[in-house]
């Protein structure tokens, strides 16, 4: 506890800004929070479905940058469980793998994968593979994901189908010149961040695309989502995940981090939605909608502040505060 304590001093000698998914997973489970971002205990994430969504990105919206944030295996990539054990394996840095017998198997039994197995040759036979080794081999060097040309071919074919899509391109392909004066300015992939005014901490986000267009005084804000569900699942999607709060989230960085001259223009937020049928569609959020999300995003900052500000991570908001009843 000694060590926490000292941790979380560390933590609270800078402000912290939240992102979209460190606010997320505080109201889902400050213990959570507390462990992945206080504690800095945070595991990586390798789901090949993250990933995938990360590879259309990039290849949307920075296609220069595929060879500086993704490797690309010659072989298939191992599925999702497997790939935990490869990434356990990664912190021995020891690049062969048949002398981690042992490591493998402590890291199969605390994932209860193949444990069906009683022989630990056999357990040791689906880690110990000519595609696994390969992956590993990619692991070990740091700072890309890695993706098989079947990844790359699938995310390049959906990229062309939302390129083909009329309404998705009237919205994001705007033409830039270098005309000093050009009247379009375009952001990709644009880190961002900014303080609160009565907050301690601030806010923080890499907004997808952003379009400011001084000809008409506006300025639209893109969302590129992939959707495992239908499009007609998507209200509910943006609910279930909290997208809603990713929007206002993305408006208020956006709003602060722009010159005062376009202080006055008008911030439109669109989600550009792939699904699991490849079907695409633009979802534009009607202002009346975006400024009820503003409203209940002031009850998120309170229920925020009462965490970070009195250091309590132990339930969530309404449970620290016992306002549940059966």
């Amino acid at each position: 506890m000694m060590m926490n304590k000292q941790k979380e001093d560390i933590f609270y000698q800078s402000k912290f800004n939240f992102s979209y998914s460190s606010l997320n997973k505080l109201l889902f489970s400050p213990k959570l929070f507390y462990k992945d971002y206080i504690l800095k205990e945070r595991e990586l994430k390798t789901d090949k479905h993250l990933i995938e969504g990360k590879l259309l990105h990039l290849l949307l919206l920075q296609p220069e940058k595929l060879n500086e944030q993704f490797s690309i295996v010659p072989s298939k990539i191992p599925s999702d469980n497997v790939r935990k054990i490869l990434n356990d394996l990664k912190k021995h840095n020891n690049p062969n793998m048949s002398e981690l017998d042992d490591e493998i198997l402590k890291s199969l039994e605390y994932h209860n994968l193949y444990q069906s197995f009683k022989d630990d040759s056999k357990k040791l036979d689906k880690i110990q593979t000519v595609e696994n080794a390969q992956y590993f081999h990619f692991l070990l060097e740091e700072g890309k994901d890695i993706i098989d040309n079947d990844m790359l071919a699938k995310a390049t074919e959906r990229v062309e189908l939302i390129k083909q899509n009329k309404d998705v391109m009237s919205l994001m392909d705007f033409q830039v010149t270098d005309f000093e004066m050009d009247p379009v300015e375009i952001f990709n992939e644009k880190y961002l961040e900014c303080d609160l005014k009565n907050y301690k901490f601030g806010l923080k986000g890499i907004v997808d695309k952003y379009i400011i267009d001084h000809e008409n005084k506006e300025i639209n804000i893109i969302d590129l989502k992939t959707t495992s569900k239908g499009l007609e699942k998507f209200a509910e999607t943006v609910d279930y995940y909290n997208y809603w709060m990713q929007a206002v989230i993305y408006s208020i960085l956006v709003n602060k981090n722009c010159d005062n001259k376009v202080a006055d223009y008008k911030i439109n937020f669109n989600f550009v939605v792939i699904d699991n049928y490849d079907q695409i569609y633009v979802f534009k959020v009607l202002l009346e909608t975006m400024s009820n999300w503003y409203n209940a995003f002031e009850e998120i900052l309170k229920q925020a502040n009462y965490h970070y500000d009195k250091r309590d991570y132990t339930l969530p908001y309404d449970f620290a505060l016992k306002n549940v009843v059966l």
